[in-house]
């Protein structure tokens, strides 16, 4: 009886800890298509993109040179939009550098 006990309570134990060797890396999406892939880079896009809008229009940003900045990064960010939705190719590094914060 102990050691079937211990034998079965050794396999619950041994199936417990493997669980997470074949639940992959923690936050990380798995197989996106190129389509889901694209999309999802259109709205991170369009989200900074409101971001800087906002940005604009509250007072230490909507005047002088951060106006100039926020313009320049919704232009930036619109062509970008444009240029994914058109099919056009576009680097992944242009991408994450339009999604870095602006520095003030």
């Amino acid at each position: 009886m102990k050691v079937r006990t211990i034998g079965v309570l050794s396999l619950f134990g041994l199936a417990m800890s493997a669980g997470p060797i074949w639940a992959g890396p923690v936050g990380v999406q798995r197989g996106l298509s190129p389509d889901d892939q694209q999309t999802a880079a259109i709205a991170r896009l369009e989200t900074q993109r409101v971001q800087v809008a906002r940005a604009m229009q509250v007072p230490p940003q909507n005047k002088g040179p951060a106006l100039i900045r926020n313009m320049d990064q919704s232009s930036k960010l619109n062509d970008l939009i444009n240029r994914l939705q058109s099919g056009q190719p576009v680097a992944p590094d242009e991408i994450d550098q339009a999604l870095q914060p602006t520095l003030r």
